[in-house]
């Protein structure tokens, strides 16, 4: 039993040490792991949030309109034919990072643009493909001078006629995407009152500009204070409210650029994307778990009411305005892109009214194709792998006053969709982060079934002990009952042999007083009687009592009944 007690003791103090150590190991890795993940200019994780070990891609699907000459003269739905896509990989370049005392960090962000062929599709090659779409400032300038005075219209339409304009453009995808020289807008400085800041045209343009003037600075939070806030953006081009929407809470600028989000995620959480070029900030929400190489991550897609009119979501009438397109799955964004009609959509207007596809030919929604989703992980705010798909669309409406659009029927026009993310991050990096995000339960898990397993031995010993203490009593309530047996044996002799004793003593002395009662009976009754004898009795006497006698010759008296 000393040895049991002993062991159960010393298991109490060590299974006690290992529960304390079990509760207090997640508050403590966790505050770890955040001690890391802060940003600071000799951290870590600065040197990869500056310089990523990653190469995003873009991939982008352009819609080859078939019958331009059908649509515009209103006698035929737009007839696009997809092709792509043509891939480019990513090099993103920080460029002046500044730190600032209260927990953020400036930056701009250069984007270079590589095209991959092994990539694209087999026939693809951005500077030899050609592409018949809209043409963007044409319609464009028809449509910012559609109430303008006739001089003005007059005008500007002999200057499209004149330069050779249609209201459709063949160019190839290179220049498309990364911009070619358009008279027009420098007419456009004259004619327009808000016209476009540069003299060239392309759907990307901004992207890959190595002009710093064209590039916008984010301010993000650090983690400095308040490690659950890193990644955040704080403000765009020094501002933390945008002025395109109807209220501060639409205009506010904040959530993530997409690269990370703030660590610790939970499934319940609202995440937010924000993108300058999409003039807002996306709310996400959580879709399935998922896993990348044995690394857990959660995966987020826009929330139902993203892309979806004031109709069915009254809090989207913010977004609303006058002359805007506000159907269901799509987003004008025109009072952000100088006053240009482009609607932003998912790609193939997935989740969109049915008027939208309807009014096309040659698209086939797919939620996996046409998806918009990031997978993170939970612990650390990394982003796995994203693809974030955008539909860029052109409000086609039919003017009057113009001789190019006075026919054509009021349509949104798809020109092209593109694919912006990453696939995975890579063996290196992603042991990187097993060590914040998996290794850690791994401990914990040990730590578990230590304790499981001190438990359970405390648990046996414990058994052992109640069973090894019953036992004594049982032996020693045995014992007792036998040692009051033998007592009781012992005084049940002990009263025997007093009781023998004193039956014996009184017997005696019952017999010696009975003779004596006898003897003065009879002597009484010589003496008292009258002489008379009982008739029940016959007395004889020998003459020889009356002589005195010895011991042994004491006289006899003899009892006789009538009978006798």
């Amino acid at each position: 039993m000393k040895i049991i007690n002993l062991c159960l003791l010393i298991l109490c103090i060590f299974g006690g040490l290992v529960g304390l150590a079990y509760l207090a190991f997640d508050p403590f890795v966790r505050s770890l792991i955040l001690k890391k993940l802060v940003l600071s200019n000799t951290s870590d994780t600065f040197h990869i949030w500056e310089d990523p070990p990653i190469s995003p891609h873009l991939k982008v699907y352009f819609f080859n309109l078939t019958n331009p000459d059908e649509v515009f003269n209103g006698i035929a739905k737009p007839n696009l034919i997809e092709v792509g896509p043509y891939t480019y990989k990513q090099k993103w370049l920080k460029q002046n990072i500044t730190w600032h005392n209260n927990g953020t960090i400036s930056y701009k962000t250069r984007k270079i643009f590589t095209f991959m062929q092994s990539e694209s599709c087999p026939t693809c090659n951005d500077a030899l493909d050609n592409v018949t779409t809209l043409n963007v400032p044409a319609i464009s300038a028809y449509y910012q001078s559609r109430n303008a005075p006739f001089y003005t219209t007059w005008s500007l339409s002999g200057l499209i006629w004149g330069l050779g304009y249609k209201p459709w453009v063949t160019q190839t995808v290179h220049d498309l995407l990364w911009g070619y020289d358009e008279p027009l807008f420098s007419v456009a400085q004259t004619f327009l009152p808000n016209p476009p800041p540069f003299d060239r045209f392309g759907l990307f343009l901004l992207k890959n500009s190595s002009k710093e003037s064209d590039l916008g600075e984010y301010a993000m939070y650090t983690g400095e204070g308040d490690p659950y806030t890193l990644a955040t953006i704080q403000a765009f081009n020094g501002h933390q409210q945008l002025d395109f929407w109807n209220t501060s809470e639409c205009n506010r600028v904040h959530g993530s650029d997409g690269a990370s989000f703030n660590p610790y995620i939970k499934k319940e959480d609202t995440l937010w994307f924000f993108n300058d070029q999409l003039c807002r900030a996306l709310p996400m929400v959580y879709n399935r778990s998922i896993s990348q190489e044995g690394l857990p991550g959660l995966r987020f897609v826009p929330r139902e009411d993203v892309f979806m009119s004031e109709k069915r979501y009254p809090e989207n009438s913010c977004f609303a305005g006058p002359n805007r397109e506000t159907g269901d799955g799509v987003f004008d964004v025109t009072v952000c892109q100088f006053d240009t009609p482009i609607v932003l959509s998912w790609p193939h207007f997935l989740n969109a009214e049915e008027k939208y596809t309807k009014a096309v030919n040659g698209l086939n929604p797919d939620p996996e194709k046409h998806g918009f989703w990031f997978d993170i992980q939970e612990v650390t705010g990394t982003t796995l792998s994203a693809k974030a798909r955008i539909q860029i669309n052109m409000n086609v409406k039919k003017l009057k006053n113009f001789s190019h659009l006075s026919s054509i029927n009021d349509t949104v026009i798809p020109i092209l969709w593109f694919e912006e993310g990453i696939d995975e991050l890579g063996t290196e990096l992603i042991n990187v982060l097993k060590q914040a995000a998996t290794e850690p339960l791994e401990w914990r898990q040990y730590l578990l079934y230590i304790l499981i397993g001190l438990v359970s031995t405390l648990t046996l010993l414990s058994l052992v002990a109640v069973a090894k203490l019953l036992a004594n009593r049982a032996s020693v309530a045995k014992v007792e009952r036998v040692r009051e047996q033998v007592e009781h044996i012992l005084h049940g002799q002990i009263a025997a042999n007093e009781s023998s004793a004193q039956l014996t003593q009184p017997m005696l002395g019952y017999l010696d007083s009975n003779e004596s009662s006898r003897s003065t009976t009879a002597t009484h009754s010589r003496t008292s009687s009258e002489g008379t004898t009982p008739p029940y009795a016959a007395i004889s006497v020998d003459h020889r009592d009356l002589a005195p006698y010895s011991d042994s010759e004491k006289p006899s008296v003899n009892f006789s009944s009538p009978a006798v």
